[in-house]
């Protein structure tokens, strides 16, 4: 096994936050295997990225946020909370980006609380990558935005708006237990997954997508 890179935390059964060991080679790997995956969603030398997330997901953003720069494109960074949503809206007012990435509930329920648009900050960026519950938001709204989910330890991209959010197909295995997503690790990492239960609740497509629950 190789060095410890650090813990990371991810939400899984009934929501509890669950700590695991991250290995270095499996976040080499991960940033090895960004560009590609941004490349994919338009990210290229020149473009512009904004991410939202929290500290605690560091395992997950980490090797996008490297992925960004190896690709030759610049990026800026808010916290996935209410609070930021201020800042969510400031950087759109200021910079031309491609892609705003993690977007979450609380920054939807933070530009409520300042009486802005959804659309005013987001309608300008062509690829918005919102999470399970802002997704849904988003669409209600009119919007394309296109599925971003952290799979319990894995992240899923989609490529397209109403399309499936992919995860690394080589890295993970994706399953169901009842309506929960369960991940399945194909490599070797620090911490084994086996069929271990997230807290994501969708349809799994050829074992390494999925779509949103419609219930």
């Amino acid at each position: 096994m190789s060095a410890l890179w650090g813990i990371g935390q991810y939400s899984g059964a009934d929501r509890e936050r669950v700590a695991w060991e991250v290995g270095g080679d499996e976040i080499n790997r991960a940033i090895g295997a960004a560009p590609a995956a941004l490349a994919a969603i338009g990210v290229e030398r020149g473009e512009r990225v904004l991410f939202t997330s929290m500290l605690s997901e560091a395992a997950h953003f980490w090797p996008l946020i490297v992925g960004t720069m190896l690709a030759g494109a610049q990026l800026s960074c808010a916290d996935a909370t209410a609070g930021e949503a201020v800042r969510v809206r400031m950087f759109s007012e200021l910079i031309d980006y491609r892609c705003a990435l993690g977007v979450t509930t609380e920054i939807l329920d933070g530009l409520d609380e300042l009486g802005t648009g959804y659309a005013d900050v987001f309608g300008p960026i062509p690829v918005v990558a919102a999470r399970p519950g802002a997704y849904e938001r988003l669409e209600a709204r009119g919007m394309a935005p296109q599925l971003f989910a952290l799979v319990g330890p894995a992240v899923a991209i989609a490529t397209e708006p109403g399309g499936p959010a992919w995860v690394d197909a080589d890295e993970w295995e994706l399953g169901l237990d009842e309506e929960w997503v369960t991940v399945t690790n194909r490599r070797d990492r620090a911490t084994r997954f086996d069929r271990t239960r997230t807290s994501v609740r969708a349809e799994v497509i050829d074992g390494h997508g999925i779509l949103p629950a419609r219930s």
